[in-house]
């Protein structure tokens, strides 16, 4: 993979990679990685959405659903942290 990175584009940009350009494609890296926020953002509010139709449908069973859209809640976050986590990684190289 790297040997058609070096063979295919750096000819076209006509440019050496060196540590200035390590360090635009890391922080570019670290701006995708955040971007899994989005889908993490979305989903939870969908979830969250859900479970309130939900509890207004059936009340007696609050307890069960919200039990459920908070362990679902935590499983979406992750996503996002693991994303943020991976931007920091990226950036303190």
């Amino acid at each position: 993979m790297l040997d058609l990175f070096y063979n295919t584009i750096v000819p076209i940009l006509d440019v050496v990679p060196n540590e200035f350009y390590a360090r635009a494609f890391a922080y570019l890296g670290a701006g995708i990685a955040v971007t899994t926020g989005l889908g993490t953002g979305i989903g939870q509010g969908i979830a969250a959405a859900r479970a309130v139709e939900a509890v207004g449908r059936q009340p007696e069973a609050s307890g069960k659903i919200l039990t459920t859209m908070i362990i679902g809640q935590a499983v979406a976050e992750t996503t996002g942290l693991y994303g943020l986590l991976i931007a920091f990684i990226l950036i303190n190289q």
